[in-house]
């Protein structure tokens, strides 16, 4: 089963990538493997798989340490409380949700503690969602403390658009958020995490470099 996913969801995302004429290489697949058993991950693996996604950090702690070949990646991508970060930083190949400055301050100061680079994404609450984390719209009032910190590599943002309304209107504002803090502070964020299961192809149409698919992968929790 998750080996034909896995095909339809790649033909699908070559699609949506050839009809904005972007490169095939152009959009990381994360399958979000939250709560699924590392046999699932091994099938998806051998099934040419590479990069996973875990929303919780003591399952993604322990997959981490239990199953790890050189050319996987685990991506970091639920809330992460800023006394749990010693457990992530420097084990995730992208921390996708950094959703304060507080906890940017905190993996910066482990990773220096570690001394390694660890890099991060920036999570923004775009509905102002009581149940999500992130910063909200005026996210650059943060940048210039946000880049001051030397250990932590921001590559760009990553937003949930509200599960109630049309998702599109979201990416592209998120795009064009980017865009600016680009021009603003003179930097580039290459990374868009944006668009799962439902609606990853308009998320492509929209420049998303990162979806995270996790369903239609694995099938239902």
């Amino acid at each position: 089963m998750i080996s034909d996913n896995l095909i339809d969801i790649k033909r699908r995302i070559d699609s949506a990538l050839l009809e904005v004429g972007r490169k095939p290489e152009s959009c990381t697949l994360i399958g979000v493997s939250k709560t699924k058993p590392i046999s699932q991950i091994k099938e998806a693996y051998s099934s040419g798989l590479r990069n996973f996604g875990e929303n919780y950090v003591e399952e993604f702690f322990a997959k981490h340490y239990d199953y790890h070949p050189d050319d996987l990646h685990y991506h970091f991508i639920g809330r992460l409380p800023t006394k749990k970060v010693r457990k992530i930083v420097g084990k995730s190949s992208l921390i996708h949700s950094i959703s304060s400055l507080k906890l940017a301050k905190k993996v910066d100061f482990v990773s220096k503690d570690e001394n390694l680079i660890q890099k991060v994404l920036i999570q923004i609450n775009q509905g102002d969602e009581a149940s999500k984390s992130g910063f909200s719209l005026n996210v650059g009032d943060y940048f210039e403390d946000l880049l001051s910190l030397s250990n932590v590599k921001i590559l760009g943002l990553m937003s949930i658009p509200p599960y109630s309304e049309p998702a599109r209107p979201y990416f592209i504002y998120l795009r064009e958020l980017r865009d600016e803090l680009e021009k603003q502070f003179d930097i580039e964020l290459p990374y868009l995490s944006m668009g799962m299961s439902g609606d990853f192809e308009e998320a492509i149409q929209e420049g998303s470099t990162h979806i995270r698919v996790g369903t239609s992968i694995f099938g239902e929790r």
